[in-house]
């Protein structure tokens, strides 16, 4: 594995267009069918809203012209901000970029953005999409994986996504159509996100801004934020993202020492139990940073010494999703008056809400401390904005640097009432996440002045590496072999045991780890699936005392086993060679397999591990054409509702067994009507096509079958759920053509 840290390739970028007039007078006459932020009415050539962070925990939608998450304009096939992966919990519909200063020739300030809550159509021309991209704009993937297909020696992470906008434009280049009331401040913005699969830092995703001033007046009092409409809410239950009722569960807050603005699911209201986890954003760091104030209280022309005082110069404002009156939790306009701080896009910038008002975002109307009538505002439909500022006048030619990190993280509790959750312990997990997205935008920077001084220098070559991280071992290859009621998994040796860590500087491998989820724990939390895995197994070096020192005499084989088509050699496998741990047939199972390092008492780091190499499982017979083997069913009755179903109509299955490797299935009422024809071949069979598998593909995993077995979801040919009966089947042998008959019951 190499990292660098160098950025330099830039690319154009455009933007969406917005619903037209009429569809604003539907969101007021309808406002409970219609989501948050409208849907596009169409988009520019070059708008490119298809990528996203798949490696890590969080899959976060990142756009060409400014703004995070994808509004669930693509769900559930694309996650707007995912955690964790593959769990269908989102938490931002849409978030924005805004930039806001004064040209010092007109002496008035204006604001750019990506994306608010404000009216998005008037009059069929654009108003608040004033961030867009040029012609033949487009987004670069790179990752400092050696292995990855998008491998780049400038990759600053295992994916960096790297893309140009601006808000030159006051008419969209290709269309020509206006965006209304934007003045340009004239500048070009870079962005570079970056996220890691270490389980250290899979719970973030860096978004590094760079902002150039391109045009030919100097911009004084500039601030950057980045405004976010944020929900926290598990769609497995809510269902597709829509209306304000899957929006008015908010509650927020804001921690000034990290500079975190945090939202969370109050209580989950209609739809069930709430989503246990938090979103997150914290601004990391800026280069050069703002400016510092005077005894008098007014900004000086020096700016602050460190990101230690950072928060002196940081902004929080939170307010009602489209609010229209004159209060702090109403949204900003276009007009920025500065005699009302609360009213202008501007203001909001530069200026944090009231302490009391922050609190009150999670607080209901009547639980107030300081005034019940009219500070308490959640559970509500609010959005946020995290800002800082004001930075150095940026002349023609200059450029800023401002850095956010988007943080989720799991609650750390499980409350008894809605109002436990504002309790700090229950964020320790999200301050922790944030502090390590923080050490890792510091990188050599230990003290946080932006210099680097004397013992700081760990490359050696004299130039401060922001995103530096510790290099845990590199994961394990790994294989999994299914059979009847085991699961034996494989792995080799040569990627974790000669990982060398160039921060260290010295080879860290000291074991692995070997997880497994329990039967059963995707029926009970299908959101945590991945979280639910178990610590089964811990082997390490036995001549170093550090660890329990076990030795791997347990897992190693005495030759490395290869199989066909594979050229790896594998030498270790769980369970242990003599240890007979068996599983149950037609049950899904998670293994995790992971190697993990010795730390660095002497800098006071603990032992680093790498991510999961996760398979997914499911034991049952092997393919067979043996004449004398039995085909069946299983569950067989098969009751609705008993321990191994899950809800819903399409989240049933019961399984076929004894298959042979290429086999037809039918399955006929009494009267012999054909219910559903299934093919059945054994090499290639991975569950997909019915829920209870497809719900799981987020993980990226196919589930890894006997081959002797095939799930069906009780839906017939002609996409109907069937009823209860007695049913009757045929299992032809593709191979021999031999054919087999059997019957089950079915009762709902």
């Amino acid at each position: 594995m190499q990292l660098t840290f160098t950025h330099t390739t830039y690319f154009r970028t455009s933007l969406f267009f917005f619903c037209t007039v009429l569809a604003l007078a539907l969101v007021e006459v309808c406002p409970a069918q219609n989501s948050n932020a409208l849907s596009p009415l169409r988009k520019t050539a070059d708008d490119d809203a298809t990528k996203y962070t798949d490696i890590g925990n969080i899959g976060l939608t990142i756009t060409n012209y400014g703004t995070i998450g994808s509004n669930f304009n693509t769900w559930p096939t694309q996650p707007s901000c995912e955690y964790p992966k593959g769990s269908r919990i989102e938490h931002l519909a849409i978030g924005g970029l805004w930039i806001g200063g004064i040209l010092r020739r007109e002496g008035v300030p204006h604001v750019s953005t990506a994306w608010s809550d404000l009216e998005n159509t008037k009059g069929g021309l654009i108003t608040d999409a004033e961030i867009t991209n040029d012609p033949g704009s487009q987004i670069l993937q790179r990752s400092s994986l050696s292995g990855d297909q998008y491998f780049n020696l400038d990759a600053v992470s295992h994916q960096d996504l790297v893309m140009d906008f601006t808000d030159r434009y006051t008419r969209v280049p290709d269309t020509g159509d206006s965006i209304a009331t934007h003045t340009p401040l004239n500048v070009d913005i870079h962005l570079e996100s970056y996220a890691w699969n270490f389980p250290y830092a899979d719970f973030f995703v860096v978004l590094n801004y760079t902002i150039k001033n391109v045009g030919n007046d100097t911009i004084d009092g500039m601030y950057v934020g980045l405004w976010n409409d944020a929900v926290v809410r598990n769609t497995n239950l809510s269902g597709k993202p829509s209306g304000f009722t899957f929006y008015n569960g908010k509650a927020k807050g804001y921690i000034d020492s990290l500079r975190l603005g945090y939202t969370f699911d109050w209580n989950g209201s209609p739809y069930g139990p709430p989503a246990n986890s938090y979103y997150g954003v914290k601004l990391l760091g800026a280069d050069p940073f703002p400016l510092k104030k005077d005894s008098s209280g007014s900004f000086s022309d020096a700016p602050l010494d460190s990101i230690g005082d950072l928060h002196k110069d940081t902004y929080y404002n939170a307010w009602i999703y489209r609010g229209n009156g004159q209060d702090v939790y109403f949204s900003p306009d276009q007009d920025n008056d500065p005699g009302n701080w609360y009213h202008g896009k501007y203001q909001r910038l530069s200026q944090s809400m009231p302490k009391a008002n922050i609190e009150a975002l999670a607080t209901p109307i009547g639980q107030s401390t300081s005034d019940p009538a009219t500070l308490g505002v959640a559970p509500s439909n609010t959005t946020d904005l995290l800002s800082t500022g004001p930075f150095p006048s940026l002349a023609p030619g200059d450029s800023i640097n401002v850095v956010f990190a988007v943080v989720c993280a799991k609650k750390s509790g499980i409350g008894t009432a809605n109002g436990d959750y504002k309790n700090p312990s229950f964020r320790t997990t999200l301050y922790n996440n944030a502090k390590w997205a923080q050490q890792t935008y510091q990188g050599e920077d230990i003290n946080g002045n932006d210099k680097l001084d004397p013992g700081e220098d760990i490359f050696g070559d004299g130039i401060l590496h922001h995103y530096v991280l510790p290099q845990p071992p590199r994961q394990p290859r790994v294989r999994a072999e299914v059979e009847n009621q085991r699961a034996v998994i494989y792995w080799d040796r040569t990627q974790a045991e000669e990982s060398f860590d160039p921060i260290r500087r010295k080879y860290t491998f000291e074991g692995y780890r070997v997880y497994r989820s329990a039967a059963g724990a995707d029926i009970q939390d299908p959101s945590n699936f991945v979280f639910s895995m178990q610590l089964v197994g811990d082997y390490d070096k036995a001549d170093d005392n550090i660890g329990y020192n076990t030795g791997f005499a347990a897992i190693k084989l005495d030759s490395p086993k290869v199989f066909p088509g594979d050229t790896v050699q594998y030498w270790y496998r769980f369970p242990p060679k003599n240890d007979n741990i068996t599983s149950l047939n037609g049950w899904q199972y998670l293994y995790g397999i992971s190697a993990y390092d010795q730390g660095d008492s002497a800098n006071n780091l603990p032992s680093l591990e790498c991510a999961k190499v996760i398979v997914r499982v499911v034991p049952g017979t092997m393919a067979t054409s043996d004449k004398n083997a039995e085909i069946g069913v299983y569950p067989n009755p098969y009751y609705a509702g008993a321990s191994w179903d899950k809800p819903g109509e399409r989240s049933r299955k019961i399984y076929f067994y004894n298959l042979p490797a290429h086999a037809d299935i039918r399955i006929y009422t009494m009267t012999g009507d054909l219910v559903a024809d299934i093919p059945h071949d054994a090499s290639t069979y991975d569950g997909s096509g019915i829920k209870w598998f497809d719900d799981f593909s987020g993980l990226g995993v196919p589930a890894h079958f006997a081959g002797g077995e095939h799930a069906w979801d009780l839906i017939s040919k002609y996409d109907q759920a069937i009823a209860t009966g007695l049913y009757l089947f045929t299992v032809k042998d593709l191979d021999t053509g031999n054919v087999k008959r059997g019957k089950f019951v079915i009762i709902k």
